[in-house]
């Protein structure tokens, strides 16, 4: 079928520039991407109506927003007897895949997601901007279902792999693909709960690559590309959120077939059991960052004292760190100041099998550099994936509706994931047939 539109525009014969020149081609091109959508589905009618039998009733208007903004069309609605029973349905929308109640195209749908869950945009905004884009008025209130409803659809995949994987115990697939090693880094953040003044929910974040390359040879300072980076992220407990972290990198990197396997974290409990657990068995690496801090906090008042619990941690003389500090917490008499020191030597025996887990696989890792105490790459990623989008100021979130938008959120940083699940929302438009 080929449909056609002569497209015109009028300018004066003086005073116009190039910018109006721009302006009046635009307008142009819109208006004619409309009149050619129009011309296609009235001439796609005509050709079903010649082919299928039922009883006119007449013409049904249909309002649809586009890319190039609101199209208002009408189109036929047939009767057919069906073993006795009435049925009403519109030929052109079986054809076309137009699906009941249906408002928008999937580009808009795919546009206003992207807007609301790879930027920084809030649903308003998103919103905004996208109607500056169509050439008509969108509400942030469809934005925000669309969001709601996609991100719920990935959960529901997510859920159903994780059952698959560790309830019924069948086979993970992967890329077959084995790497030197696969590290992972681990955080967890909170955001404001709309229950009410200072109630927060936490969230859960990891990212794994399987190494790090120079982003520049000649620039005057060290940048590194994480390799194969793999985001995961959620608002569940530690088990689940650790078993589905487990799943992402065994699609995505082959986690099980890795000759090494490191695991950063801050010392949390959790992350911890993560590292530990039966499916990750990982070497466990804490974050020095952590312990820097909480040796300065807890000695403020000794700095010969911090240099030399800092010495011990950089020459890898772990167990002096810890007798030090032990002794530290006997010979002190201020109660307050004794408890920040049993505190200090909870946390270094609890993460103490961590304190050089990257050291002890510099001989088994060709890739020195990922080889490192601490979890930057972490740290940044908290700030653009979470920080970011979900701790603007004045913003309050549900459980169900941030975790919706997260999905969708970390599905952007993987472009070809990302494109992929719009071509099967694509292609169950076009299989879609109404009874």
């Amino acid at each position: 079928m080929q449909v056609e539109y002569l497209a015109t525009i009028s300018l004066p014969d003086e005073g116009w520039d190039v910018n109006a020149l721009e302006e009046a081609c635009f307008r142009a091109a819109r208006n004619a991407a409309k009149q050619l959508f129009l011309r296609a589905l009235k001439e796609k009618e005509e050709n079903l109506l010649s082919e299928v039998d039922g009883n006119k009733k007449g013409k049904v208007r249909r309002y649809l927003i586009t890319r190039f903004g609101l199209v208002v069309f009408s189109r036929q609605k047939l009767k057919q007897d069906r073993d006795g029973k009435n049925t009403y349905f519109c030929p052109l929308d079986r054809a076309v895949g137009l699906e009941p109640r249906q408002e928008t195209t999937l580009w808009v749908k795919k546009r206003a997601c992207e807007l609301a869950s790879a930027y920084t945009y809030t649903y308003r905004e998103a919103a905004s901007l996208l109607s500056a884009e169509v050439g008509d008025e969108i509400s942030h209130y469809s934005i925000h279902r669309w969001v709601q409803k996609k991100g719920k659809a990935l959960r529901t995949e997510e859920d159903r792999k994780w059952q698959a994987a560790f309830e019924r115990g069948e086979v993970i697939e992967t890329n077959g693909e084995q790497r030197d090693i696969v590290v992972t880094e681990i955080d967890a953040t909170m955001i404001h709960s709309q229950e009410g003044k200072g109630k927060n929910i936490t969230v859960k974040l990891g990212i794994m690559y399987s190494g790090k390359e120079l982003e520049s040879e000649t620039a005057k300072y060290k940048r590194y590309r994480l390799k194969e980076k793999t985001v995961y992220g959620g608002i569940e407990d530690a088990q689940k959120f650790g078993e589905k972290l487990y799943l992402k990198g065994e699609e995505k990197l082959s986690l099980s077939k890795a000759e090494n396997v490191l695991l950063i974290g801050d010392g949390d409990q959790w992350i911890r059991a993560i590292a530990q657990g039966p499916y990750y068995m990982a070497t466990y690496q804490i974050d020095w960052w952590h312990i820097l801090v909480k040796i300065h906090q807890t000695f403020s008042d000794q700095p010969k004292l911090v240099s030399e619990l800092v010495g011990y941690l950089y020459s890898g003389k772990g167990k002096e760190l810890l007798d030090t500090v032990k002794l530290a917490r006997l010979l002190c008499d201020d109660d307050e100041k004794r408890g920040k020191i049993s505190d200090l030597a909870n946390y270094i025996e609890n993460n103490f099998d961590g304190l050089y887990g990257s050291r002890s696989l510099k001989d088994r890792v060709e890739v020195k550099r990922v080889l490192v105490s601490s979890s930057g790459a972490m740290e940044k990623n908290i700030d653009t994936v979470i920080g970011r989008r979900f701790k603007k100021q004045g913003m309050s979130w549900t459980k169900e509706g941030a975790s919706n938008l997260l999905k969708l959120r970390i599905l952007c940083y993987h472009k070809n994931d990302w494109e992929e699940f719009w071509e099967r929302e694509n292609l169950a438009g076009a299989s879609f047939s109404p009874n």
